[in-house]
C-alpha cells in the first residue's frame, strides 16, 4: 500500500476486509497453538509479521464512520493481545522458563479450614492456574458442578482478555455470605 493511501483518511476498510483479517488472526492463533503443543517444529513468525503489518495498515487507513473505527480498533486490540501472548511464550520457550511447568509439579494445597481470603496468580499461558482459581471459588462457595466450574473459568478468562491482562493476581474471599473476587494487575 503506498504511503499516501495509508495517510489518506478517506481510504477505509470494508467489512469484508475486516472479516478476512479476523479469519487470518484465528488461523494464526491455531498455528501457534499447534506450535506450542509441539505439533509443528517452527513458529509461524513470517505469518505473524505479515498479519502485524496488515493490522497496522488497517489502523492507519482510517475509517469513515465511528462504527467502522470501533471495529478496526477491536480487531487491532485483539491481535495485539494475541501477539503479546505469543511473543511472551516464544521468549519463555527460548529462555527455558515455561510457565506452569514448575507450578504443576507442586502438590495441590490442602483444603483450608478458615475459608479466609486467598490470592491466586492467573496466567492465560497456564490452564492449571484457572483450575486452582475454580477450586478456590468452589471451596468458598460449594454446591456447583462441572458446568459451573467451566462457567467460572470462562468468566474470569473473559475479564482478563477484556482488560488486556495476560497475567493477574486474583483475591478471592467470602464476606457476609457473598463471594468477593478482586483482580489485581
Amino acid at each position: 500500500m503506498p504511503v499516501d493511501e495509508r495517510l489518506n483518511p478517506a481510504s477505509t476498510a470494508s467489512d469484508q476486509q475486516i472479516a478476512q483479517l479476523e479469519k487470518r488472526i484465528d488461523d494464526l492463533k491455531q498455528e501457534y497453538i499447534l506450535y506450542f503443543n509441539g505439533e509443528t517444529r517452527q513458529p509461524p513468525e513470517k505469518k505473524r509479521e505479515d498479519l502485524e503489518k496488515a493490522v497496522r495498515r488497517l489502523v492507519f487507513g482510517g475509517a469513515k464512520t465511528a462504527r467502522m473505527d470501533l471495529i478496526i480498533q477491536n480487531v487491532a486490540q485483539r491481535f495485539s493481545l494475541y501477539n503479546n501472548l505469543w511473543l511472551k511464550q516464544l521468549n519463555e520457550r527460548e529462555s527455558g522458563t515455561l510457565p506452569g511447568k514448575k507450578k504443576a509439579a507442586a502438590p495441590p494445597a490442602a483444603p483450608r479450614a478458615d475459608k479466609g481470603p486467598r490470592e491466586i496468580f492467573l496466567t492465560l499461558n497456564d490452564e492449571a492456574t484457572f483450575e486452582r482459581f475454580a477450586s478456590a471459588y468452589q471451596e468458598l462457595l460449594p454446591g456447583g458442578g462441572e458446568e459451573e466450574r467451566e462457567q467460572i473459568i470462562t468468566s474470569i478468562k473473559a475479564k482478563m482478555v477484556t482488560h488486556n491482562l495476560v497475567e493477574a493476581r486474583i483475591s478471592v474471599s467470602k464476606q457476609h455470605g457473598k463471594l468477593s473476587i478482586r483482580i489485581k494487575k
